[in-house]
């Protein structure tokens, strides 16, 4: 098994569960590992041969500087889907959505964070 992995992937969005937040764009990350079960690119040294991690960025970032979300969660499902329908060999993937400097938070969080771990099936 091959697990690709982007970290700290950073882009501005207008997602907050408030009109207020999503007024005005925010600072967020993502980091995303994607489980491959075969990659012929191992042994081919050819891009045409395994996920291009650019494009995961690409679809990642579209949809986070994309639509609102008011809840991380469905923002943070939306960018896995996107991933899966673009990349369907991907088997599990794993996720982690951080919304930097989270407004109206006691204590004053560095972040808020949520983690989704699909398991889905290759689809081929």
């Amino acid at each position: 098994m091959l697990t690709i992995a982007l970290v700290q992937l950073g882009f501005e969005g207008r997602h907050g569960a408030t009109a207020l937040e999503r007024r005005a764009t925010r600072k967020f990350e993502v980091d995303i590992e994607l489980d491959l079960e075969a990659n012929p690119a191992e042994r081919t040294d050819r891009l045409a041969d395994t996920v291009d991690y650019s494009k995961v960025a690409e679809v990642v970032i579209g949809i986070g500087t994309g639509e609102p979300h008011r809840l991380l969660e469905s923002l943070a499902r939306r960018m896995v889907d996107g991933v899966r329908d673009h990349f369907p060999a991907v088997g599990r993937i794993k996720l982690s959505l951080r919304k930097l400097n989270p407004p109206s938070c006691p204590g004053h969080p560095a972040f808020s964070e949520v983690r989704l771990v699909d398991e889905g099936r290759p689809r081929r």
